[in-house]
């Protein structure tokens, strides 16, 4: 009950606080607090004259309201001219297109970019914690409150500041460049423009809303890493051909043989058919090729979401440092199920996995146990493999003797905040901390990559 008490609170005080920001100018808020002021110190006419600041302020609000009230209309069209990708606590910028298309000039106009409501739900608040919320005091823990804050500027990416526009001339175009940095990875979903404009009193605005939907990724920080040499040999793939297009050895044709149901009508060597009247298939050289594994550990709690963060990082870091012609990367983690994801020639790109990436999020009623399966069926496919993972448990320890005892190369990170104790358990586990990293959070680019 006190919950959904809090929930329904929060969301009022966010509507509240949004409409204020964008109705009242800083000179509306600054004659709404003198008539707070005046209102208390005032509140005995008999004994001081301040009421009569209080009855002034409260005329010229009330003036100003009514001539806010009056809808602000002109044809406007406008443009988000959006990069393809940015990347996390980087500052970018965009600019977006304006075109005035009414007969008057519109001048003193306030633009303000429109995000997609970034409130959680109220199943999302209580399940989801905020990262070291265990070390604030009951009360904070109790209402929630820095958990709404955090989950809302989480969904929201960043924060876009007002922008005065320059006069608007009548059928003219301006374009504006429009500053941001964002804070958090995913999609940054854009849901209109809104044109505000003070009344002649400059104490409310009147506003304009433009519904322009469009999503920008957000990607990942990437560090400058190392690739570790994993000794990779090129590994069959019955297939082959059809899967690495073109890459291995070769895609040479090898003979004629009949036509079996099931076979793809693609391979029909047609000349043939049109001699003979039968169908015959073309075989073709089984393809040889490298093949990659890169697995990233999901199963996190809230306690270690900046840690998840970081390996989600290092993942993105070691997708664009692998990205080759020459072999196939596959992404493997587990969420709702074990998902998969490959690129190289012939297969997605790498943008591709990086948009996947971004997007992914830890999970906590799942462990890494669950890859094993997925992982021992395709393990003969693998040239070598990096793993990152966010503890070390058996789980961890599986994955790593399968590709031990399958002879393929590995090179497994291991996230922490106490390197010490993570590395006096991998030593009690398998005695050899041989390409495996225990790396301290913080001192990632320092331990994995390029100074």
């Amino acid at each position: 009950m006190l919950e959904r008490f809090l929930y329904n609170a929060y969301k009022w005080f966010y509507d509240v606080r949004r409409w204020r920001k964008r109705h009242f100018t800083p000179v509306g808020v600054m004659v709404i607090t003198a008539i707070f002021l005046s209102g208390i110190f005032g509140f005995s006419i008999l004994k001081t004259t301040v009421y009569q600041a209080f009855a002034f302020c409260m005329s010229v609000l009330t003036a100003s309201f009514f001539l806010s009230v009056l809808p602000l209309r002109f044809k406007v069209r406008v443009n988000r001219i959006l990069p393809e990708y940015v990347t996390t606590n980087d500052t970018v910028f965009y600019e977006i297109e304006i075109i005035n298309v009414s007969s008057e000039s519109q001048k003193g106009l306030i633009l303000y970019e429109d995000i997609t409501d970034p409130r959680p739900n109220f199943e999302t608040l209580l399940s989801k914690k905020e990262p070291f919320e265990h070390l604030r005091n009951f009360w904070d823990r109790k209402t929630m409150y820095y958990r709404w804050l955090w989950m809302v500027q989480k969904n929201q990416k960043t924060h876009f500041f007002p922008i005065e526009l320059p006069d608007l001339p009548a059928g003219e175009t301006i374009r504006i460049r429009s500053d941001f940095r964002p804070d958090y990875r995913g999609y940054l979903n854009f849901s209109s423009i809104t044109l505000a404009r003070p009344d002649v009193l400059g104490l409310f605005c009147r506003l304009l809303t433009i519904k322009k939907p469009q999503k920008l990724l957000v990607l990942p920080k990437r560090y400058q890493l190392e690739t570790p040499q994993l000794m990779s040999t090129r590994q069959y793939h019955p297939g082959g051909i059809s899967l690495a297009s073109s890459i291995g050895n070769s895609d040479e044709f090898m003979s004629l043989r009949q036509y079996r149901p099931g076979d793809p009508l693609r391979n029909i060597h047609w000349r043939t058919f049109a001699k003979t009247n039968e169908l015959v298939i073309k075989e073709f050289e089984d393809e040889y090729f490298v093949r990659h594994a890169l697995i990233l550990d999901t199963f996190s709690s809230s306690d270690n979401e900046i840690i998840f963060e970081e390996a989600v990082s290092i993942a993105s870091s070691y997708i664009s440092a692998m990205q080759t012609h020459e072999s196939i990367l596959d992404l493997m983690f587990v969420g709702n199920q074990v998902y998969t994801f490959s690129s190289g020639r012939g297969l997605a790109h790498s943008e591709k996995m990086l948009e996947i990436i971004a997007c992914v999020e830890p999970i906590e009623n799942k462990t890494i146990i669950d890859l094993v399966p997925a992982l021992e069926a395709n393990i003969e496919k693998f040239s070598g493999s990096i793993c990152v993972f966010l503890d070390w448990c058996d789980g961890h320890k599986k994955i790593y003797q399968i590709f031990k005892q399958a002879q393929v190369p590995v090179f497994v990170i291991v996230m922490t905040n106490e390197k010490i104790k993570i590395e006096e358990k991998i030593l009690k586990d398998i005695n050899s901390l041989s390409h495996i990293k225990v790396v301290q959070i913080g001192q990632i680019q320092k331990e994995l990559g390029r100074i």
